[in-house]
């Protein structure tokens, strides 16, 4: 069955065991129900013909203390199975959690795929495949134990209880391929909803400015309405599924008692029998009826289980890469790249070296593949041809951090976004901080370095949320900057500061792109190169290959 894996991983062995013992041990005395009250008609006739309440009283004893047993092992039952779904389920979001971390570093993992994946289809997964998984278990211990008493009874009903059963369970089969395709369908419908939300709530100063709110409402109702429609059509086959597994299940039972107050008649069983066949039949062909369902849900799953396979090994992938500190050099070595689906190169036969320590600006108009090229000096993007050099090592994941020019802040304090949950001393903070040119910003907010800097950041202008990426690469001890059009949108006096933190930087190598570059900072640099069209080349060397 998929997904085995997990429960395996996740769950304790002790626990599973003590959960299939208990729940064997449940079952068992919830058929014993019938057996017990089969004996109790029979002991209430005999009673009526003799006049002697002793036997009818003690059993009634009996079976009080036996539904207080069945109550508390329920109890137990019910508080080991919630234990091990959470500790699988904590896992697997984890896992999951791990798998976007490391796969959007490649960027092929969108904000609204991971709030899918994430929150409903967690959802769907605990309820029904975990929580599936569970009655299923309960359905075969029941089915199982009810055939078996059935049998001592009646050969001949146990026979036809099991025909009855195997019915229901036939069912899902017919409709499995459909079951999987809607539950895809609608977890694209889902992601493609969160999207527009995500745009939505991101977007709103746009939408008021410009008045664009019918537009965006039409936009959200129509995605509302794919979803909610193929929702719709799976909720729909499942009911027939459901609903036509019922009506077998009822008729079945009823061909049972017909077989059973023949018997009677016949007198081959007592009047006791006919209860205990009737609770036992239910037994069986109510948990076939319910297994029907359950597994036709559980198959449904199936496409969220493959999305956390494929997670899985991208996280187990990627954990094992390592990063190599650029202690002399990172180069290109005739390095093209082109994106996935498209043929166009974006950087072209690249061959560029950058010397630890020295400041670098590459210039050129917004498209020319300047982005793509920090993204294969990170080691982000593979070159679809050529060679990333780190110190004379190919294929080596250099160690670098970027700067952009949206920096991302968390919702925390201005210690935990330059930290990052690392555990650095004061005076490694503060060291940071000056470097970065960021103390004077700390000192001015109400609670220095512990003042929440709300969502984004959004306390803090966009200059300080460039230094505040400075501090922490710093911090981290990144000794290469990328930087990414970090000062485009930002005015000219706030530019020229985190333009001169970052060429003040001693011993860290800055390589920065931009499309436009202030004369007097240009004289800083080590070198200014040119981008155009994916080739990278040096104004002063011509067409040369740049080799610095």
């Amino acid at each position: 069955m998929q997904g085995l894996s997990y429960i395996r991983r996740y769950a304790s062995a002790g626990k599973l065991a003590g959960l299939c013992l208990l729940n064997f041990l449940l079952c068992a005395m919830v058929m014993g129900v019938a057996l017990l009250l089969s004996l109790l008609l029979d002991t209430i006739s005999n009673s009526a013909t003799t006049g002697d309440l002793s036997a009818l009283l003690r059993l009634i004893f009996i079976a009080c203390l036996y539904t207080l047993i069945v109550g508390i092992l329920s109890v137990i039952v019910g508080y080991l199975k919630a234990s091990i779904i959470k500790n699988v389920m904590v896992g697997i979001r984890e896992g999951a959690s791990r798998g976007l971390l490391f796969k959007n570093t490649a960027g092929t993992s969108s904000s609204a795929d991971q709030l899918t994946l994430l929150g409903q289809s967690m959802d769907t997964l605990e309820n029904d495949w975990l929580g599936g998984m569970a009655d299923i278990l309960n359905a075969a211990f029941s089915i199982a134990i009810g055939c078996v008493l059935l049998v001592c009874l009646n050969p001949l009903i146990a026979l036809i209880s099991l025909i009855g059963m195997a019915l229901p369970t036939l069912v899902p089969q017919l409709f499995s391929k459909r079951l999987a395709d809607q539950q895809q369908q609608i977890i694209s419908d889902t992601a493609a909803y969160n999207g527009r939300v995500r745009d939505t709530a991101q977007g709103n100063e746009v939408i008021k400015s410009f008045h664009a709110e019918s537009f965006i409402l039409e936009k959200l109702n129509e995605a509302a309405k794919f979803l909610q429609g193929h929702k719709e059509s799976l909720t729909r086959t499942t009911v027939c599924i459901s609903g036509f597994s019922g009506v077998v299940g009822v008729a079945v039972q009823f061909i049972i008692m017909g077989i059973t107050g023949i018997f009677v008649v016949k007198g081959f069983v007592t009047i006791g029998s006919v209860v205990a066949v009737t609770q036992l039949s239910g037994s069986v062909i109510s948990p076939a009826t319910e297994l029907s369902n359950k597994l036709s849900k559980l198959k449904a799953t199936y496409p969220i289980l493959d999305r956390l396979a494929e997670l899985d090994g991208a996280a187990h992938s990627d954990t094992d890469a390592t990063t190599h500190q650029v202690d002399h050099s990172l180069a290109l070595d005739h390095a093209s790249f082109s994106y996935d689906g498209n043929d166009t190169q974006v950087v072209k036969n690249c061959t560029a070296r950058f010397d630890a320590g020295r400041k670098y600006a590459i210039c050129g108009q917004s498209g020319c593949g300047k982005s793509t090229l920090l993204g294969l000096l990170s080691g982000m993007h593979a070159p679809s041809s050529g060679t990333l050099l780190v110190d004379g090592e190919a294929n080596a994941i250099p160690d670098v951090a970027f700067v952009h020019q949206n920096v991302f802040l968390f919702d925390g304090t201005l210690r935990e976004n330059i930290t990052l949950g690392g555990s650095f001393s004061d005076a490694a903070i503060s060291q940071a901080m000056h470097l970065a040119k960021l103390d004077d910003v700390a000192a001015a907010l109400p609670q220095g370095l512990d003042t929440p800097v709300s969502e984004n950041g959004t306390r803090l202008s966009g200059g300080e949320r460039q230094r505040v990426a400075i501090a922490r690469a710093l911090l981290y001890s990144k000794r290469t900057l990328l930087v990414d059009e970090a000062t485009s949108a930002l005015d000219r006096n706030t530019a020229a500061q985190v333009e001169d933190a970052l060429l003040s930087l001693d011993g860290v190598t800055v390589i920065a792109v931009t499309h436009h570059l202030d004369k007097t900072h240009a004289a800083r640099y080590d070198k200014v190169l040119t981008m155009k069209n994916g080739h990278l080349k040096d104004e002063r060397q011509g067409d040369r290959p740049l080799v610095s």
